[in-house]
């Protein structure tokens, strides 16, 4: 199964690069299904809910791309970001605690890493901000780790392919 949504991962992104869309957010909402169910039986909770958002994320996708999109780059300040940073490192606090306390996830502070600023990142790159590669980076090093020592040695190395992902983008973008 992890193998299966690591591919259908893969062919999501390697489908939305060549403009395949909306067909490839098939293999999106698939991938992130098989993924939310994994994480959830290696419990990595608050991860198994991002990867729900993403089930929900690919039909907004499949959706948003019969219209015309405007991708201009859009740019924000340093306080912009430095505000929004630490108001990710707060939410990622709260739901560490509330992971701690009400959860039996496994590495609760990780997880609640991953999910919080995978979220803001998310809105970075569909706003079509380039420093959402930036937190991509921060978050794909993080997500390499989180699956390697809960069990899922295929979706760290997904991880580690959008870690690399995230430096090209970063440096090209």
């Amino acid at each position: 199964m992890e193998a299966a949504a690591v591919l259908l991962s893969l062919a999501y992104t390697w489908g939305y690069i060549q403009g395949w869309t909306p067909w490839c957010f098939v293999p999106a909402a698939l991938g992130s299904g098989l993924l939310a169910w994994l994480c959830w039986q290696r419990n990595i909770q608050a991860e198994a809910a991002l990867q729900g958002f993403y089930v929900a994320f690919a039909f907004y996708g499949a959706w948003l791309s019969g219209s015309p999109q405007d991708w201009t780059p859009q740019e924000a300040t340093a306080g912009f970001h430095l505000t929004a940073t630490a108001t990710a490192a707060l939410f990622t606090l709260l739901l560490a605690r509330i992971l701690r306390k009400r959860t039996t996830s496994a590495l609760p502070g990780w997880d609640a890493f991953t999910t919080v600023f995978s979220l803001w990142a998310t809105w970075l790159m569909v706003n079509n901000h380039h420093a959402n590669w930036a937190y991509w980076i921060a978050i794909d090093a993080a997500a390499v780790y989180l699956y390697a020592k809960r069990g899922l040695p295929m979706g760290a190395a997904l991880y580690a392919i959008y870690l690399a992902m995230a430096i090209m983008g970063w440096f090209n973008g």
